[in-house]
């Protein structure tokens, strides 16, 4: 008798660690794809990618957006919408991506990738998971979406990051798809709605 109780545990025991066996080695399918993607998938930085924007309420809403200079871990790109020129420098790593510089009137394509940073907003963190929330200059940023549908001149994107930024008299959603980078661009601010949706875009390998 007791060695069939003996027995039984140990078959028990044998089934358990199969079942934990199991359990890890397919449990990274089952992993949220948000969870699975890079940082850098949601900002394409190579030298030459650009963007363009279809603006809604405001004559300033229409940009276009490239990449200039590239250098390890950090991107230049320049700005337009048709009033001023602007340039930032974003930085990469493996927690976060943020702006480290800007400048709001730059019409020469100088480099300033190594400039002393004058700017730490960090534009989209990890875990890319609704919840993650962090502060930023006047504000603060929330993801609130990891499969919103976005709707643009450019087309229909699945599966987009939704962030939400806070500030004191407005809010932003910005929405990001994997490998174009930043897909439209809402504002609300006291019953006024401005909107910038991607027309055309062209990232270069």
């Amino acid at each position: 008798m007791l060695k069939k109780i003996m027995r039984s545990k140990l078959t028990w025991f044998f089934i358990l660690l199969l079942a934990l066996f199991y359990l890890y080695r397919v449990a990274p399918i089952f992993v949220s794809p948000s969870e699975s993607k890079n940082l850098r998938d949601f900002f394409p930085m190579t030298k030459g990618s650009t963007w363009e924007y279809q603006g809604e309420g405001n004559e300033y809403a229409s940009f276009s957006r490239e990449v200039l200079f590239l250098q390890d871990n950090k991107a230049q790109l320049r700005e337009d919408n048709g009033g001023t020129v602007s340039i930032s420098v974003l930085q990469v790593t493996d927690q976060e991506i943020s702006r480290i510089y800007f400048q709001g009137e730059a019409y020469e394509d100088t480099n300033v990738i190594n400039q002393e940073p004058n700017d730490h907003t960090i534009i989209l963190k990890l875990p890319l998971s609704v919840g993650t929330k962090w502060d930023v200059p006047h504000g603060n940023r929330e993801i609130v979406s990891i499969n919103a549908t976005v709707e643009t001149p450019a087309g229909s994107f699945t599966n987009c990051i939704k962030v939400k930024v806070t500030q004191e008299n407005s809010t932003i959603f910005e929405y990001f798809k994997q490998d174009v980078g930043l897909v439209k661009r809402e504002f609300f601010s006291e019953g006024t709605q401005v909107t910038s949706s991607l027309e055309t875009y062209h990232i270069n390998p």
